[in-house]
């Protein structure tokens, strides 16, 4: 296994309908609260190698400590996330793993021959890589994070609020 994939903490849906989508998850299987972000702030972001103005909505929960990632593009050019949808409909695009050296850790990928199909940095300093690991684009794409301590302490509180949801609210809008 190559260096830079821990443990898989995330499983991440990319949707056409992510109103539906967290309903679907919340009233089917029984998972929520979401944690729903209208815009996810980036600093820059790049796809394929050259930048991308995408801007995506996220819902974001957890079953059991394993994280639940609902994303859809609302608006911006082409990314990873309008190919996947225009192609298969949506579905389960990647899992994620967290890193202590994203830089590190791309590297070692890139030295496999797996480059960064997008990447980039949110406006809170946390780093991310989509790697390039699905060609075939069906779902097995790897992100790896590096996490800041307050993304940390964010994960930390979806894992809290799934473990005590009383299935009432699905969702709660952090805006």
């Amino acid at each position: 296994m190559p260096a830079g994939f821990g443990e898989i903490c995330q499983l991440g849906y990319v949707v056409p309908d992510l109103d539906a989508a967290v309903d679907h998850w919340a009233r089917v299987f029984g998972v929520g609260p979401f944690f729903v972000s209208s815009r996810v702030p980036y600093a820059q972001v790049h796809y394929k190698g050259a930048p991308s103005d995408v801007e995506i909505s996220v819902a974001l929960a957890s079953h059991r400590g394993m994280q639940i990632e609902i994303i859809q593009q609302v608006a911006g050019g082409p990314s990873m996330f309008s190919a996947f949808v225009d192609r298969t409909g949506g579905g389960l695009h990647h899992v994620c793993s967290l890193t202590d050296d994203l830089e590190a850790d791309v590297a070692a990928w890139q030295a496999r021959g797996v480059g960064v199909l997008m990447g980039g940095t949110t406006t809170a300093g946390v780093p991310f890589a989509y790697l390039d690991t699905d060609p075939m684009d069906q779902g097995r794409v790897l992100e790896l994070v590096q996490p800041s301590p307050g993304l940390k302490r964010f994960f930390d509180k979806i894992d809290a609020a799934g473990a005590e949801w009383d299935g009432k609210t699905a969702r709660i809008d952090l805006g």
